[in-house]
């Protein structure tokens, strides 16, 4: 593999793991700083956030508090015109993380602000993320902090802080730990009348409390910071990090190295995901790609690839149907990943989302029927932004280019055939196997 063709598909790759694809001339560019310079970029965002303004739906502006299901295209949206795209990708990774389903908040202003909690700490530092999470209002509705008393401790928050946001399953922690918690998170209030968060003293449990072993009058803080120093917690946290940008194991020597400067950076995320950027593992068999696209990124990355925004509110539903619809995660665990995203009916959602986008682009009698194969596949490749097809791909392509018009000399044949076979081309490139996974 040529030496300029191998860094271009390190930036490819590069891109769709720790973003969402590349827009037009960003591989080329990135390529000319070499893969390192590349992660450095990606983990040092200088700039606008988002490129131009917010998207509009037929016409009008995003309207995510008072319109049903813009709150989904107008995170959609941020991932389509991100300037910064590994803190946006970081973003929705910890939405994943942290998984809180307005579901049950009901408030899409606490799940705005929920998402604003997310993205200033995407590369941060943990620790602040998870004291950010303890005072997060979407966050406090989602896990019944807010009116956990000390009469009747709420245990959600402090099981999912240990079993989901730590620790991981059974592993460091007791359920008398979790009971414990649960008594130190105690005095959260929210008022159903004026729609205020709050702390009331006096419904805080301020006996003595016993978890991980040490006994103390614990606070909330008490017990955030107890659960990321806990001995536990690096590795935990830098396994579940590495499976976001890889299917594949990771090394255990690398484990070993992640943890080390984590723990040595007081647990700062940005030295873990250079490590994990850098990695050889995340560029092995750039020709065999194996990580599958969440839908979310499956979606922004098409529209980035075209340079196109958000102009229907189809997608909402869309991404319902292909199992990834922001503020909805399914459950307190957030999404399964990888082979997970694919089923003969999320499939289905994403070649139906394809064939709506490209449905006005190639019309009956816009097309000569003097173009051939090659040049039918060379003009669908251009306007798909040249997506990465492997060769079985390119053989299907051919084999159909030819059949597709063959015989087809009549007037209205010319009119339709020609038309539709770019269409399906397109289709291909955009919705089809290859097209599904980075």
């Amino acid at each position: 593999m040529a030496r300029t063709k191998k860094a271009e598909l390190e930036i490819e790759r590069l891109l769709w793991r720790a973003g969402f694809g590349p827009r037009p001339g960003d591989t080329k560019r990135l390529a000319r700083k070499g893969r390192k310079g590349a992660v450095e970029e990606l983990l040092r965002p200088r700039g606008t956030k988002w490129a131009g303004p917010e998207a509009k739906v037929e016409g009008a502006p995003l309207d995510p508090l008072n319109v049903y299901g813009h709150d989904v295209l107008w995170w959609l949206d941020r991932c389509v015109r991100t300037r910064q795209p590994l803190a946006e990708r970081m973003a929705l990774n910890w939405h994943d993380h942290f998984a809180t389903s307005n579901q049950k908040v009901g408030d899409v202003e606490l799940m705005v602000k929920h998402y604003f909690t997310l993205r200033t700490h995407a590369l941060g530092n943990f620790r602040k993320l998870l004291l950010a999470m303890l005072n997060d209002g979407a966050m406090q509705m989602w896990l019944d902090l807010a009116g956990s008393d000390k009469s009747s401790p709420n245990e959600n928050f402090a099981r999912e802080l240990m079993e989901l946001f730590t620790l991981g399953v059974n592993n460091g922690y007791t359920e008398k730990d979790i009971r414990e918690a649960a008594r130190a998170l105690t005095g959260y209030t929210f008022d159903y009348d004026t729609k205020a968060f709050g702390y009331d003293a006096d419904r805080h449990d301020t006996d003595f409390k016993r978890i991980f072993g040490k006994r103390g009058r614990f606070t909330a803080i008490d017990v955030v910071n107890m659960a990321v120093e806990h001995p536990e917690h690096p590795k935990y946290l830098c396994s579940k990090l590495w499976s976001y940008f890889t299917p594949r194991p990771v090394p255990k020597a690398t484990l070993r190295q992640m943890t080390r400067v984590y723990k040595a950076s007081k647990y700062e995320i940005k030295p873990v995901l250079r490590i994990i950027l850098n990695h050889p593992t995340l560029y092995a068999d750039l020709d065999a790609p194996d990580q599958v696209k969440p839908p979310v990124v499956f979606v922004a990355g098409m529209l980035r690839r075209l340079n196109r925004g958000i102009t229907y509110d189809s997608w909402t539903y869309q991404l319902n149907e292909m199992g990834q619809q922001p503020f909805y995660p399914p459950n307190v665990a957030g999404w399964d990943q990888d082979a997970a995203w694919l089923s003969p009916a999320t499939i289905r959602a994403r070649f139906d989302a394809v064939g709506t986008l490209l449905r006005n682009d190639i019309k009956d009698g816009s097309l000569q029927g003097t173009e051939t194969v090659d040049q039918a596949i060379a003009s669908a490749i251009a306007a798909t932004g040249r997506p990465l097809h492997t060769p079985r791909t390119r053989a299907a392509m051919k084999k159909y280019a030819a059949a597709a018009v063959d015989g087809r000399t009549d007037e209205w044949e010319i009119k339709h055939y020609f038309p539709e076979r770019q269409r399906v081309l397109r289709h291909l490139l955009l919705a089809g196997p290859d097209a599904q996974v980075c």
